[in-house]
């Protein structure tokens, strides 16, 4: 098992609070943990930048983990890539999407996981010794197929369009704005009431006590 894993207990943590606040319960909540990417904004990148951050794959990227109700999934597939952008005023999160795409452990077949970001949830925020994180809600979310890496994900395949958050952290940028080495969490959950998702908002707070561990 990656050793990259120890580091989501955090984060499951934090899940377990929502569970105890209503607004999922824990077998509900499926965490997808993806390290290694490539972060890309401009130069002078900070709490009020204006914006977008672009996620993409390296040579170094990798799906690291897929938890569900904080447990980790044995998984069987590989990250084939990373698409993403994270848009920007002022610091504040004002849309984007992404997409997380797989393969398979037949080395044939391709599986992905896409959503929306929320453009009126989330923010940029500064970490101790790791540079920046950015949080936010998502929705729109689907699933290609009802496997993901191997993992059954038929739940959340049979409950589309999905509801949820992010939280890129560790990002580092140098002079130019550039990070190889930027991680991202996702979290996916069924559509939630209108009340409950008020309270979801909270789960990317949440997440953000997840700290990088070399």
């Amino acid at each position: 098992m990656n050793s990259k894993l120890a580091r989501l207990a955090a984060p499951a943590a934090a899940l377990a609070l929502l569970a105890g606040a209503g607004v999922a319960s824990a077998n509900s909540v499926l965490q997808i943990d993806v390290n290694s990417l490539t972060a890309t904004a401009g130069p002078g990148f900070g709490t009020g930048y204006t914006g977008s951050v672009n996620l993409s794959t390296n040579a170094n990227s990798e799906l690291a983990g897929i938890l569900i109700g904080g447990s980790s999934q044995m998984i069987s597939g590989t990250l084939s890539s990373f698409a993403g952008a994270i848009n920007l005023v002022n610091g504040q999160v004002d849309g984007g999407s992404f997409t997380v795409t797989v393969l398979e452990s037949d080395n044939v077949t391709l599986s992905t996981y896409s959503a929306t970001i929320n453009d009126t949830a989330g923010q940029v925020n500064t970490q101790a010794g790791q540079g920046f994180s950015i949080d936010g809600l998502t929705f729109d979310g689907t699933f290609s197929s009802a496997t993901f890496a191997g993992v059954d994900v038929s739940k959340w395949f049979d409950n589309q369009p999905l509801t949820g958050s992010f939280i890129q952290f560790a990002f580092n940028p140098n002079a130019q704005g550039v990070d190889g080495d930027s991680d991202i969490d996702i979290f996916v959950t069924v559509p939630l009431p209108a009340g409950g998702m008020m309270a979801f908002a909270g789960l990317a707070g949440l997440a953000s006590v997840r700290r990088r561990m070399n």
